[in-house]
């Protein structure tokens, strides 16, 4: 912070007090920080001691930052001047017809404010739970919400009955179903018990050549006069020769077999 001597321009300070100890300076002398010295210093420090702020001696005052307040009126951590001390102020005189006067327009004053009291006192009851209109009122709600509920409660039958209505449809619905698909599901039973018939059928028949130990011995026989060779050949024709040892001269042209591919026959 810089000092007093190194600031320019000039400061203000108070000089003296008045003698009832008020804040107010008698008159302001302007400085020079060139011009401060220690008595300077002094003044400042007694003038801010009655302001109620305590300077030491080595402060180094910076003009931006403390600047002195002409003080409009005493502050109140002063006491009274002793000039003022025991001084009793005399009660101002005022006229007689002027009193009457200041009477009626206070009458006045009072009976017109009393007269808006009552009347806001008035409007309040009348918007009270007590009074006829809040009365009324709540009647005028009761039957309202009497009419509502009987509308609501019209609306809820009328829901109901479309309620039902729909869930018989929906019934009859889920009833033709269920029959359809008892329909479909005994229809497929019966085919598939038709198809075990069938293969049951034809295992029958197929029985009858099945080799068993009675007839062992025929098959056997059988067997050995019929050999099966399950040997062919193919050219490049695409003409089968079934056998082992069968040559193509062996088969009459007539009753050669033709290979066949996906239904072709070559």
């Amino acid at each position: 912070m810089p000092s007093l001597s190194q600031t320019s321009g000039f400061l203000f300070i108070p000089t003296g007090l008045d003698e009832g100890g008020d804040a107010e300076p008698k008159y302001l002398e302007s400085v020079s920080p060139k011009q401060i010295n220690l008595k300077t210093m002094s003044i400042i420090s007694f003038s801010l001691k009655h302001l109620g702020l305590q300077v030491s001696h080595d402060l180094r005052i910076n003009s931006v930052c403390i600047q002195c307040v002409r003080w409009k009126r005493k502050p109140r951590w002063l006491p009274t001047a002793k000039s003022r001390l025991f001084r009793i102020p005399e009660r101002p005189k005022i006229d007689e017809r002027e009193e009457i006067e200041l009477k009626r327009l206070h009458d006045r004053y009072k009976t017109e404010v009393r007269s808006v009291r009552r009347y806001f006192t008035e409007e309040f009851a009348k918007s009270s739970a007590t009074s006829i209109a809040a009365q009324q009122e709540t009647k005028d709600e009761e039957e309202e919400h009497q009419r509502c509920m009987k509308v609501n409660e019209e609306w809820n039958r009328q829901v109901a009955l479309i309620r039902e209505k729909r869930l018989l449809q929906e019934q009859e619905a889920k009833r033709e179903l269920i029959l359809a698909q008892m329909t479909a599901f005994e229809e497929d039973q019966k085919k598939r018990m038709e198809e075990v018939e069938q293969i049951v059928r034809e295992e029958k028949e197929r029985a009858k050549f099945y080799i068993t130990s009675e007839n062992i011995d025929k098959a056997i026989e059988d067997a050995l006069a019929n050999p099966v060779d399950h040997n062919f050949a193919i050219d490049l024709q695409g003409n089968i020769y079934r056998g082992r040892k069968t040559k193509p001269t062996d088969v009459p042209p007539d009753e050669v077999e033709k290979i066949q591919i996906q239904g072709q026959v070559f």
